[in-house]
């Protein structure tokens, strides 16, 4: 059963971006390690955080798309971003959950029909 997840992670601002490239490869690596499969990778760039962390304002957002079978490959991997001090936070989500509950409820891709046209525009 492969299962689908998303990793985020926070780098200082101050980091160069080829830092980050090399630490984004060193998290893939792991990964790939463990048997998953980073199936995309989205760099964000520098972004402005909600609200200060370590006395930060802005942070450079990373994204990884990973598929792995049975096994969960984060273990090793959050262990290492809690150690790095150059992470200002992280976050792992199981996507396959979500997808499967709307599957299992009947539920079809979000699209805005046309009855949901019409009511807003007698509202306006």
């Amino acid at each position: 059963m492969t299962r689908s997840y998303e990793l985020v992670f926070i780098v200082d601002p101050r980091v160069t971006d080829e830092e980050v490239v090399a630490l984004t490869d060193d998290y893939k690596a792991m990964l790939s390690a463990s048997g998953a499969k980073v199936v995309k990778e989205e760099s964000w760039g520098r972004r402005r955080l909600a609200y200060p962390i370590k006395k930060l304002n802005e942070g450079k957002y990373v994204v990884l798309f990973v598929e792995a079978n049975g096994v969960n490959p984060f273990p090793e991997v959050e262990q290492r971003l809690n150690q790095n001090d150059k992470i200002l936070r992280f976050l792992t989500v199981r996507t396959d959950l979500d997808l499967k509950r709307a599957a299992r409820k009947g539920k079809p891709p979000r699209e805005v029909s046309e009855e949901h046209d019409n009511r807003a525009e007698r509202r306006s």
